[in-house]
């Protein structure tokens, strides 16, 4: 039987309070083209990758990132199987014409039209910031993180084949979920005054990048906060930034070690 979850994240909800400021921003990072089709109602689809996407969400202000997984056609299968398994915190199931979603745990789990259509082309992504390769879980103890979303999945978690050290679950398209306690992120913990909890959000996903170095010179130019320096970490020389809103983000490019043949 078809689980009803399928591991494919689609998007990634980040929080932010000016929606039309936050647009102009993303689209001058990404060097994108704003398209009015794309900013009413509040959401707006900032960037799309190949798979996995950014969404700009002024109504989720104050509260954290979240990670949008796809669900079959049968969005009730979803809904039953979360809380059939009972999970804390599955909100109500919405229902529109075009979509149908809940939360549950941090995520949502969402069906809609544009799910059941090929992919709408976006333009050519970025030279120096190619797709997201990970949306990251975060957890200080990775191991019940782990096993939370192996379940809610029904897939394996594995050691991940590009970060050395952490493991996560291969989606079927699209960035990969990585688990991570700190290690990669090595970063602080925020407080919700709207959920009265302090959580580790920073850095949401993780970019790669052909050439490190000259992201990193891109991303502070287009006035991004907090640009770290670079560093090797997990196999792969990385650095962070923060949109104007708090948002983090992590660029890497693979660290390829030389033969000893060569």
């Amino acid at each position: 039987m078809t689980h009803p979850i399928k591991p494919i994240i689609h998007t990634l909800f980040l929080p932010v309070p000016d929606l039309k400021a936050a647009i102009e921003w993303y689209a001058d990072l990404f060097e994108q083209t704003i398209r009015p089709d794309k900013t009413g109602g509040g959401i707006y689809w900032g960037v799309s990758f190949d798979g996995t996407g950014i969404i700009l969400d002024s109504h989720m202000w104050g509260l954290p990132p979240m990670i949008m997984f796809e669900s079959i056609r049968d969005i009730d299968a979803s809904y039953d199987f979360c809380t059939g398994k009972g999970y804390s915190h599955v909100g109500e199931l919405y229902r529109y014409e075009e979509a149908k979603h809940f939360a549950v745990g941090g995520n949502m789990v969402c069906w809609a039209i544009s799910h059941e259509q090929p992919q709408e082309p976006v333009g050519d992504a970025h030279p120096l910031l190619t797709r997201i390769s990970h949306v990251i879980a975060h957890g200080d103890r990775a191991a019940e993180t782990e096993k939370w979303y192996a379940e809610f999945l029904q897939k394996d978690v594995r050691p991940d084949p590009l970060v050395q050290g952490l493991n996560g679950i291969a989606m079927d398209k699209g960035a990969d979920l990585l688990v991570d306690d700190n290690r990669l992120s090595q970063t602080g913990k925020v407080h919700y005054e709207k959920l009265q909890l302090t959580l580790r959000v920073a850095p949401a996903l993780v970019i790669d990048s052909p050439d490190v170095e000259a992201a990193r010179g891109h991303v502070t130019a287009k006035g991004a906060s907090d640009v770290t320096v670079i560093e090797e970490r997990m196999g792969a020389a990385c650095f962070m930034f923060y949109d104007p809103y708090g948002n983090g983000i992590m660029v890497r490019q693979r660290v390829v070690k030389p033969s000893i043949f060569s």
